[in-house]
């Protein structure tokens, strides 16, 4: 393993922490993350770790319609993930996969909290939303950079706040070390049937064990979301995802979910014609035919019938990035 080092990422405790857990890897000084994470480098490469700096405010404003609150944002601690699913937006988003991990934590939080204070400077009192999970799997990869143990304590000393960290690892060992249960963090665990996770989400955890780990967390009275994201249009789609959605029900108390979300697949043109390059070979995406201003997503039939098979079976839900109406 190949372990890159930027100049300024030396002097983090969290480094030498890392370097640490891969004492055979060979180490690689460089002046600037980028010029490693930003080669057109091939995905089956030898495995490679960086890491470096986050420099700058790198917080960004959600879409509409992807979240339920009025202020909501995305921020990076760790860029791609460590899994390999078909459809997935990181893909085209960056030329390589390599794993990269900012140790900086204490320069990010105090960038959140200068945003925190800035939304709240504009008389807005109502919960702020932090999404943590959208470039990488922080779950997934929490032995190695130590997001959970630094950032849940740091989210909790704000009223009216909310972290998602969104995953579909079975890795809660890190967060059950926890001293406490955290008021203002949720864990919120991506789902689809067990054949959709074997055919099109390579090297992530199997839904039994996604549920295994949701179940103890709930024990141990976490904040727990599911995220059924996103529901693909598979053949016999509606036949699996009943199926699915029967067993979840079985296998989960619903009543003590926090909140449930739902997407479709969707992005826009620009990207599909990116990813369809990369991924010429996935069935998955040429089932997308519906083009709308400047998306291209599953059809108004799937997504009507999916919706509403999900009304049927689960009740309350919110859709993401859909103007649809149940």
């Amino acid at each position: 393993m190949i372990i890159y080092i930027e100049k300024s990422a030396k002097k983090y405790g969290l480094t030498d922490r890392i370097l640490v857990k891969f004492p055979d890897s060979r180490v690689i000084e460089i002046d600037n993350y980028k010029n490693i994470f930003d080669k057109n480098i091939n995905f089956h490469t030898e495995k490679c770790l960086i890491l470096a700096t986050l420099d700058g405010n790198w917080i960004t404003e959600v879409p509409n319609n992807y979240s339920r609150f009025e202020k909501a944002f995305f921020f990076k601690t760790s860029l791609n993930c460590p899994f390999d699913c078909t459809y997935c937006y990181l893909k085209w988003a960056f030329r390589n996969n390599f794993q990269t991990i900012f140790v900086n934590h204490e320069e990010i939080q105090k960038t959140i909290e200068n945003k925190i204070l800035e939304v709240r400077s504009s008389w807005y009192s109502d919960i702020i939303m932090f999404y943590a999970s959208d470039y990488s799997d922080t779950l997934a990869m929490d032995n190695i950079t130590e997001f959970h143990s630094n950032f849940i304590p740091f989210f909790e000393k704000f009223p009216n706040i909310l972290v998602e960290s969104r995953t579909k690892s079975s890795n809660t060992e890190s967060i059950i070390r926890l001293w406490f249960v955290p008021k203002n963090t949720e864990i919120a665990f991506s789902l689809n049937p067990q054949e959709v996770i074997i055919k099109y989400e390579k090297w992530s955890s199997h839904l039994q064990d996604r549920i295994d780990a949701i179940n103890i967390l709930l024990d141990k009275w976490f904040k727990i979301w599911l995220r059924f994201i996103p529901l693909l249009p598979v053949n016999n789609y509606l036949e699996i995802y009943s199926e699915f959605l029967n067993f979840i029900i079985s296998e989960i108390d619903l009543s003590r979910i926090n909140s449930i979300e739902i997407w479709s697949l969707l992005y826009t043109i620009e990207d599909y014609n990116k990813i369809i390059k990369k991924e010429s070979n996935a069935d998955i995406l040429y089932k997308l035919n519906e083009v709308q201003w400047d998306f291209i997503r599953s059809s108004r039939d799937f997504r009507d019938n999916i919706y509403e098979l999900f009304n049927e079976k689960l009740g309350k839900f919110n859709i993401c990035l859909d103007n649809y109406e149940k």
